[in-house]
């Protein structure tokens, strides 16, 4: 079983290790403080490790979270018409389920804080497939959702924060 991490965000949304210096400040109130501290690449990759020799039923080999972080109501329908979306994409035997965070709820957490705001929307995305009209048959997502569940509680958290220099 594989478990990936597609992001969407808003350009509020500071990475850290992304180079700042392109951003261009004109006039208005201060720019955003904040910033996401946790490294995508680096939990897609725990998980990959982790979940490599886990299968699930025949018909789901993929996890998808659809990631989506920003500041939501300043983005209206864009974001808010997307909240609960899943999919089932037999033909590639993938499952794709958005989760998402307000950026402004998240921006001055500790890395440890985020991940747990992050495990909450990933837990959420997984459970939401039990709600679908048109379940993959087969896919024991209460199974998929309880190893998950035990993977998040035993990540090593400070290996997924980008370290950035102040």
């Amino acid at each position: 079983m594989q478990l990936k991490i597609k992001v969407t965000c808003g350009d509020e949304v500071k990475w850290a290790g992304a180079s700042q210096s392109g951003l261009v400040y004109y006039s208005g109130p201060p720019p955003e403080t904040g910033m996401w501290k946790l490294s995508i690449a680096r939990i897609e990759d725990y998980f990959d490790a982790a979940l490599k020799n886990y299968s699930y039923g025949d018909s789901v080999e993929t996890f998808v979270l659809g990631f989506e972080i920003a500041e939501l109501a300043g983005w209206d329908e864009f974001f808010t018409s997307m909240s609960r979306y899943t999919s089932y994409r037999p033909k590639i035997k993938a499952l794709i389920s958005v989760g998402q965070l307000n950026w402004p709820d998240v921006k001055d957490l500790t890395a440890r804080e985020q991940f747990q705001r992050f495990s909450e929307i990933l837990l959420s995305a997984i459970e939401r497939v039990a709600e679908m009209k048109r379940k993959p048959k087969g896919f024991d997502s209460a199974a998929f959702s309880k190893d998950v569940a035990r993977l998040l509680v035993q990540c090593p958290v400070d290996e997924l924060e980008v370290l950035t220099s102040s």
